[in-house]
Parts: structure tokens; sequence; C-alpha cells
């Protein structure tokens, strides 16, 4: 099939709604101080706050996710490289060791005295949304980068999928560092944004016979290996904390579900490429 511009209103509100939640969840942790919310940036009691310089990043990806559904493209660029700017920074303010300077100047921006560090896991998230709001907001499209953007948002889904099962489980897949682990309302920001990211590849582009991209089987897998490999980090990376064998029973459904859809997608995949040569 041709490509085509689905211009249909799902397109356009799934992408509202979505950047909405994320853009409204951002803003409504960032007003929670001067509220004087003392649930500050919390849903679970288990959850950690959520840093100020989370928020911010959520914020500004949900807005420039609306200016993709009202196609307002200088308006995503420009948010996507702020975002895109601060994940970089707080990347290299963690290798080096120097920060945590950007954190500190946002917080004291924002008037909030008390906050934890943002999640090394959020910072992925923020970079890798960033990035695909960049690859996105063009007003050329190609279905090698329409691919690629999708592929981004399914990685972007996948470590919110297990940050969020983690807090459901008990098991601590949210913190690849013990000191600064994802908050609840950070896992859940990133499954909204990994998804809007995804519908966003998925409204232009060419369609196989069954009306699905034809990358759809690559994104599938991919986020089906990031789950499994967001898993493997955190375990990698518990810093002493001890995994209960019991809790753990609680991430096979997802792992189990993860590998077979990635040798599904992964099979699938390969089947276009196998009747070419043919």
């Amino acid at each position: 099939m041709r490509n085509e511009y689905r211009v249909g209103p799902m397109y356009r509100a799934g992408l509202i709604v979505s950047g909405g939640m994320c853009a409204g969840l951002g803003i409504a942790i960032l007003a929670a101080p001067a509220l004087h919310i003392a649930t500050y940036a919390r849903l679970l009691p288990a959850s950690a706050p959520t840093p100020p310089a989370a928020a911010l990043g959520f914020a500004a990806c949900g807005l420039a996710l609306i200016g993709i559904g009202f196609w307002f493209p200088r308006v995503t660029s420009v948010l996507a490289m702020v975002t895109m700017s601060m994940a970089v920074m707080l990347m290299v303010e963690r290798a080096f060791g120097t920060g945590p300077i950007v954190e500190t100047m946002i917080a004291a921006n924002l008037g909030v005295a008390d906050w934890d560090r943002i999640a090394p896991n959020t910072v992925a998230v923020l970079l890798l949304g960033a990035a695909a709001l960049l690859l996105r907001h063009t007003h050329r499209w190609f279905e090698t980068r329409l691919g690629v953007v999708a592929i981004l948002g399914s990685v972007v889904f996948a470590i919110g999928i297990v940050a969020s099962t983690g807090y459901m489980t008990g098991v601590p897949t949210y913190a690849w560092q013990s000191r600064a682990p994802m908050s609840f309302l950070s896992a859940i920001s990133s499954c909204i944004l990994g998804l809007g990211i995804v519908m966003s590849a998925f409204r232009y582009g060419e369609l196989d016979e069954s009306g699905m991209p034809r990358w759809f089987s690559q994104v599938v897998c991919a986020g089906a290996l990031a789950i499994n490999l967001a898993t493997a980090v955190a375990f990698l990376c518990r810093d002493g904390q001890t995994w209960e064998p019991t809790e753990v029973v609680g991430l096979a459904p997802m792992i189990i579900v993860s590998v077979i859809l990635s040798v599904m997608a992964a099979r699938q995949a390969r089947q276009p490429a196998v009747f070419g040569k043919n």
C-alpha cells in the first residue's frame, strides 16, 4: 500500500491525550510544592518523590507531543531540544561525578528546597524520548526515520512498564541505582510518553496488506527485548539489595510474555526479507 497521512481524529486525539496526560502529570508535580501538598510527587507510599528535573522533562515532552498533534513543528523541536540538552547534561554529570548542578538550578528556580536526585532510568527515558521527538518534528517523513522513532518510543514504554511492574510486585526493578530509584509517577509518565511517540510515528507511513506499518514487528521486538534488558540492568545494579525469590516470581509473566513477543515479532520481521529474496 502507498504512503498516506492519516489525519483521522483518532490519531490526533491519541497524540493530544497522551501528550496532555504526560504534561499534566509533570506540571502537577511541579505545582505540588507551591500548593503545599504533603504527598508531593507520590501516588504509592513505597514510591520515591519525583524530582523537579524529571517533572520538567516530562512536561516538556508532553507539550511536544501536543505540538505534533496540532502540527506545530517549531514548538515540538524547541521543547525536545530543551529536554535533550537537560538529559545530556544530567548524563555527563553522572558520568564524571560533577553534579548535581543542573538539578540544583532547576530546584532553586522552582522554589523546591527538598528534592531527590533524578534516577538514571528516568534520564534514559528523557534522552530517548527527546531524540525521538527531534526526529519526528520535521515536515518531511521517511519510512526508516519513522521506524527509528517508533523503536525509541517502544524502548521508553518498556522502561516505564518494567518500573511500574516493580512497584506492583514489590521487586525494585525501578531502581537502576539504589540511592536514586525511579518514582511511580515517572514510570507512568514513561509509559504514556512511549505510547504517544509510537502513535506519532504510526500516523504516517507505508502500510502492509494487514493495514499495519511495515516496521511494526521490529518495534514490538525492540520493546519486548528492552523489557528484559531493563529488568537485567536493575538486577545487575541492585547495589547489594536482595531480591526475594517469592517476589521475583511476580515478574515471570512479564518476562515470559516479552520473550514470546520478541520471538514472534522477530520471525514476522524476517518473512518480508525472505519473500523479497525469492
